[in-house]
């Protein structure tokens, strides 16, 4: 093989799959690898061996489809990431290939400077929502090995065994590596004082974690509570909505607020979702308010006006009423 293409489907945003494929085929051999963000078109190298394709969020996988059908009878095409983990049978059948489901172990730890890092994968937490424990598994795998990056993307920190915390923490200060995000955060069910006071000395960025039911009110405010010295911008709580009535969701919007934090709040979608806004509708939802309801939030109108003040465009009806909010 001389020559492979290796596309970031997904284009606006970093692709940390596709940067460890590229160096993985560069360290096997090939001559030639390129990467490409997007769509190639008319600029995909008419001499490429292999073409493949980097999948981070379903909705891009009718993107995938459309090169691959473009490009199977010309050149090899592999395909996978997180995108298509749901979408198996859906691309089989659309473009008669087979798609890599889960992590891909042939270049899962291939090694190098990224803008990102796993130093585990994995989450026991088992959320129906969500794709980590089918995609990575409800056991922890640990990379002793790991390279520090700017991001670390670990899907549960605080759940991890404490000396294996204390590694990370460890290799972090000890490459001089600054730790400028957790982005997938920390998990209130396992958060307590020491975990705060463990990470507190490396991470510059926020504090994220989750409310995603009214249920997790009790270890939320629990964690929120550890952290009330913190400023409410360095405490970002993703909140769920669509997945409990209206006045469910807000109460938990809410009450992230009323704890000095800041809410982003996140439309339920199905995991083979294939289009941005393509929202499980239940309850007294409409797409139009779960749209609504997260800018009103994600744009921090709360600090100026109540929701049912709201309206996302002026002459049209204000997107909730009194009694919707209320309950």
């Amino acid at each position: 093989m001389k020559s492979a293409i290796v596309i970031n489907v997904s284009e606006r945003h970093y692709n940390l799959g596709v940067h460890k494929l590229a160096d993985f085929l560069r360290g096997q051999g090939v001559e030639k690898v390129l990467i490409w963000n997007g769509d190639p078109k008319l600029a995909m190298p008419e001499d490429v061996d292999l073409v493949c394709l980097s999948v981070i969020f379903s909705w891009h996988a009718p993107m995938a489809r459309e090169i691959a059908l473009r490009m199977k009878d010309h050149a090899e095409v592999w395909a996978g990431g997180p995108g298509l983990f749901a979408l198996g049978k859906w691309w089989k059948n659309e473009t008669g290939l087979e798609s890599v489901r889960g992590l891909d172990p042939r270049f899962e730890r291939q090694r190098g400077d990224y803008r990102m890092t796993f130093a585990s994968r994995g989450c026991s937490v088992n959320c129906s929502f969500c794709i980590v424990p089918r995609l990575e598994g409800l056991e922890f795998t640990l990379d002793w090995d790991f390279r520090p990056a700017r991001i670390l993307c670990d899907n549960n920190l605080s759940a991890l065994p404490i000396d294996f915390q204390n590694h990370i923490i460890a290799r972090y200060v000890g490459t001089r590596t600054p730790l400028e995000d957790a982005n997938s955060g920390f998990e209130p069910l396992s958060f307590d004082v020491e975990t705060y006071r463990r990470w507190k000395p490396i991470l510059r960025g926020p504090w994220r974690f989750a409310l995603d039911t009214t249920s997790e009110l009790p270890q939320v405010e629990r964690m929120m509570a550890v952290l009330t010295e913190e400023k409410p911008r360095r405490k970002q709580v993703y909140v769920l909505i669509g997945n409990e009535p209206i006045a469910a969701c807000y109460a938990r919007a809410q009450k992230v607020i009323e704890m000095g934090c800041e809410p982003f709040c996140q439309p339920l979608l199905p995991l083979n979702a294939l289009a941005r806004k393509q929202y499980k509708i239940a309850y007294d939802w409409t797409a139009e308010k779960l749209e609504d309801f997260a800018r009103f939030y994600n744009r921090h109108v709360w600090r100026s006006i109540p929701l049912w003040e709201y309206r996302y465009v002026q002459g049209r009806p204000k997107s909730f009423t009194w009694e919707e909010v209320m309950g």
